[in-house]
C-alpha cells in the first residue's frame, strides 16, 4: 500500500522530472494571470515610479519618474527590464503583469532545480515547488507591478551557485553567483544582504589559502557590488545625493518585530485572530528562528572543521544565514526610516529560503531514518532516537506517508485561499488596486475635465488611467491615537493650490492614501460618485456653513 509513495523518494528519469518542474512553474505563471484576468497587475506603493520611469526611459529620456522628480530611491533595473519587456511597443504597464507572471514561473522551475541537486526524496522537491505557487507572500508580489518577484528570482538564483562554489570550489559558479546577487542589488538596495552573508562563508571556507581567500570575497563583492555603486555615484554627479530622502521611523524596533513575527507566523497558519493566539504564534515563530540560528552556527562551525561529517551541509547554513541576515537588516533598516508596509512584501524574499532550508533538513533526517546517515551527534539526541526507533525501513516508509499526508493537508488549505483571492481580484480588484478602474466614474470624470484644469488626487492611479500628469497629494502621516490623517505635507499642496483645482478623492484605492479632509472647510464639493468625491478648490466657499 505505500509502495506507490514510497517510490516517489527514488530517482527519476531527468528529462521526465525535469518537465514534471517546468509544468508546475507554467501552473504558478497561469495562477498569477489569472489573478490579474479582470484588471490587470496590481498597483501599490512605488508602481508609479517603476512604471512612469519606464515610459520616460521608452522616450528616450534618463531616470525620471513621474511628474518630472528624480529616479532617486530605488535602484534601476526593474524599470529597465519593463522598458525592455514592452518591445518599444507596449506600455510598460501592460506587460508588467505578463512579466511579473514569468518571472514567478521561473523561480518555481529554479528553486525546484537547485533543490533537485540537494534532495534526495523527489517527492519533497514537488511539494516545495508547490508549496512556492501556493504561497500567498509570493503570488500577492508577484501580482503587483513591484520589484519583489524579479529580486526574489536573482537571490535564490545566487544562493544556488553560491551553495554550489562552496562544495566544488569551482570559480565560474562564484562569478556566476555574484553576477546574479548583483542584479538581485540592482533590483533592490536590500540585496547587499546577500554580499552579508556570503563573503563570511567564503573566509570560513575550508581548503583554500588565506590570500586565496581574500581574492575570492574580493571578487565576489566587486562583481556584486561594482554596479549599484556605479549607479549611486551618478545620482551624486547628477542630483548631488545618493537616494532620496526618506523621513524617520514612526515605529520602535519591539512594534518592528512583532509585526514581523506575527507576518511571518501567518506563512504557516494562514489565519490568526488577535489577541493570545496571534502573540502565541509569533512567539512559536521567534523560538523556530532562534532554533534556525543555533542549527546554521551549529551546521557551519561542524562543516568545516577536519573530519567532521558535515558534507554537503551548505544549502542549509547559506539559505538559512541568509534568512536571518534580511530578517535583521530590515528590521535596523525600518526602525531607522520610513519603509511601508512593515512586513507584507518585504518579507516575502525569505520564503524560500526558509522552505529550503526546512525540505533541506527534512529530506536528511528522513534519509537518516532510512540509511543512518546524519552526523552521529544529531543522531544521538534523545528526541531523534525515539522518533527513528525500530526497523529503518518501516521508520522511512511511516515519515514518508505521514510527512506526505502534512504537507497535503497545507498545500490545500494554501490552493483554497488562492482560489478566494482569485475569485476577489476578478470581483472587486486585486489586493492595491480598488475597484475596476475602467469603469470608474472618478477617473471618468477627471479624463472629461478641461486639459488646463490642475488636478490633484490621493493617488497616482491618475496617472495610469487618464495619461494626467498633474500632481497627487503627499502620502500619509499616522496618527496612532486618531487614525489616519491629512499630514501637513498634502495640506500645504492644497493650501497653495489656485482656486479652481480639481480634487480628485478615490475612496477605496488604498490605505496609504486614505485621508481626513474634514478640517479644510473651502473644499467644494462638485461631484459626489460612487467610488470618490471630486472637489473643487474655492476659498469663497464654507462648509462649516452648510
Amino acid at each position: 500500500m505505500l509502495a506507490p509513495l514510497v517510490k516517489l523518494t527514488t530517482a527519476t528519469r531527468p528529462g521526465r522530472f525535469t518537465l514534471l518542474l517546468a509544468a508546475i512553474a507554467v501552473l504558478g505563471a497561469a495562477l498569477i494571470m489569472a489573478r490579474e484576468a479582470a484588471y490587470g497587475v496590481g498597483l501599490d506603493g512605488d508602481w508609479a515610479a517603476y512604471i512612469s520611469t519606464a515610459r520616460n526611459l521608452l522616450d528616450g529620456e534618463w531616470f525620471v519618474q513621474i511628474y518630472e522628480w528624480p529616479y532617486l530611491h530605488w535602484p534601476p533595473l526593474y524599470p529597465m527590464l519593463l522598458a525592455a519587456a514592452s518591445l518599444g511597443v507596449f506600455d510598460p504597464y501592460a506587460v508588467a503583469g505578463p512579466l511579473n507572471a514569468a518571472i514567478f514561473g521561473l523561480t518555481i522551475f529554479v528553486a525546484g532545480q537547485g533543490l533537485r541537486r540537494r534532495i534526495r526524496h523527489r517527492f519533497l522537491v514537488i511539494c516545495a515547488c508547490l508549496a512556492i505557487m501556493l504561497a500567498l507572500p509570493l503570488t500577492r508580489v508577484a501580482s503587483m507591478a513591484m520589484a519583489e518577484a524579479p529580486f526574489i528570482l536573482f537571490a535564490t538564483l545566487s544562493l544556488a551557485l553560491t551553495s554550489k562554489f562552496l562544495d566544488t570550489a569551482k570559480r565560474s559558479d562564484l562569478i556566476w553567483a555574484a553576477a546574479f546577487a548583483s542584479l538581485a542589488f540592482l533590483t533592490r538596495y536590500v540585496g547587499v544582504t546577500l554580499i552579508i552573508t556570503v563573503a563570511p562563508l567564503l573566509l570560513f571556507q575550508r581548503g583554500a589559502a588565506p590570500s586565496e581567500k581574500a581574492k575570492r570575497i574580493g571578487l565576489y563583492s566587486l562583481i556584486a557590488a561594482a554596479p549599484v555603486g556605479l549607479w549611486l555615484a551618478q545620482n551624486v554627479l547628477l542630483h548631488g545625493r545618493i537616494h532620496g530622502n526618506r523621513l524617520p521611523s514612526s515605529y520602535n524596533l519591539w512594534e518592528i518585530l512583532d509585526k514581523f513575527l506575527s507576518d511571518l507566523a501567518r506563512w504557516v497558519f494562514f489565519y490568526l485572530p488577535s489577541g493570545d493566539v496571534r502573540a502565541a504564534a509569533a512567539v512559536f515563530v521567534a523560538v523556530v528562528l532562534l532554533a534556525l540560528a543555533a542549527a546554521v552556527g551549529y551546521t557551519l562551525v561542524r562543516s568545516h572543521r577536519k573530519g567532521a561529517d558535515m558534507d554537503g551541509w551548505s544549502p542549509f547554513y547559506l539559505f538559512g544565514g541568509f534568512a536571518l541576515v534580511y530578517l535583521i537588516f530590515l528590521a535596523a533598516a525600518q526602525s531607522r526610516t520610513e519603509i511601508l508596509p512593515l512586513g507584507g512584501r518585504y518579507l516575502s524574499p525569505m520564503y524560500v529560503p526558509l522552505l529550503f532550508c526546512a525540505v533541506f533538513a527534512l529530506d536528511r533526517f528522513m534519509s537518516y531514518a532510512r540509511g543512518r546517515t546524519l552526523p552521529s551527534a544529531v543522531g544521538k539526541l534523545p528526541i531523534i532516537r525515539t522518533i527513528i526507533r525500530g526497523r529503518a525501513a518501516e521508520t522511512h516508509s511511516l515519515l514518508v506517508v505521514v510527512v506526505a499526508l502534512v504537507f497535503s493537508l497545507w498545500l490545500a488549505v494554501g490552493a483554497a485561499l488562492n482560489a478566494r483571492e482569485i475569485i476577489r481580484a476578478n470581483g472587486q480588484g486585486i489586493e492595491g488596486i480598488g475597484p475596476a478602474w475602467a469603469n470608474s466614474e472618478v477617473l471618468q470624470y477627471v479624463r472629461e475635465a478641461p486639459v488646463d484644469v490642475p488636478v490633484l488626487s490621493n493617488s497616482s492611479v491618475i496617472y495610469i488611467y487618464t495619461g494626467r500628469e498633474d500632481d497627487y497629494l503627499a502620502t500619509h502621516a499616522e496618527d496612532r491615537d486618531l487614525g489616519w490623517k491629512l499630514n501637513t505635507g498634502a495640506k500645504w499642496q492644497i493650501e497653495n493650490a489656485a482656486d479652481g483645482t480639481y480634487i480628485a478623492w478615490l475612496h477605496s484605492f488604498a490605505p496609504n492614501y486614505g485621508y481626513s479632509i474634514e478640517e479644510l472647510p473651502y473644499l467644494e464639493p462638485v461631484a459626489e460618485l460612487s467610488d470618490g468625491v471630486i472637489f473643487k478648490v474655492n476659498r469663497a466657499y464654507d462648509a462649516s456653513a452648510d
